[in-house]
């Protein structure tokens, strides 16, 4: 029985720690200091319905941030809002974008890696396999640990494929 429950405690335990984005209270940015990614505007779906969003909408707020709607959400979708205030950061030669409900100025922050190619892009969770989100004080405390945490196997999780509409 316990060789049983050990590989099954493993595995509850993984999806614990990669199975949804972590919110925290600390953006990965600085937002307003860095400028969008215009390849990220538009419409995008993809069908994994076992997915937070099947379909959303990026559109450009100014030149520093970007407004995304969820047109469609997917399963496993938890929140209670579905427009969002987002920001765009790179770290360690990886794209990153992090929102927040815009409803709430006082919202934690999701944050996403994503590539871009063309007319699709990969969207990932960030996992914070060093400290966790214990260790998540500030922005800088923030970037540190997701700069740690891309050095480990397993830290870009949950890949979405979206295509542009």
């Amino acid at each position: 029985m316990k060789t049983f429950f050990i590989p099954v405690l493993i595995i509850c335990t993984m999806f614990v720690i990669t199975g949804c984005p972590v919110s925290v209270d600390f953006p990965l940015g600085t937002p307003g200091t860095e400028k969008i990614d215009k390849d990220m505007i538009g419409k995008w779906i993809q069908t994994d319905t076992d997915k937070e969003v099947l379909k959303m909408e990026i559109t450009k707020i100014d030149n520093y941030s970007v407004k995304l709607v969820v047109a469609e959400k997917g399963g496993i979708y938890a929140e209670d809002a579905d427009t969002f205030i987002g920001w765009f950061t790179e770290l360690d030669g990886k794209k990153f974008i992090y929102l927040r409900a815009a409803a709430d100025t006082e919202a934690d922050y999701y944050t996403y890696c994503y590539q871009v190619n063309g007319n699709t892009f990969k969207s990932y969770d960030v996992s914070l396999l060093v400290g966790g989100v214990d260790a998540v004080t500030s922005t800088n405390a923030y970037r540190l640990e997701v700069s740690k945490s891309l050095k480990m196997e397993g830290s870009l999780t949950g890949e979405a494929v979206w295509t542009k509409e």
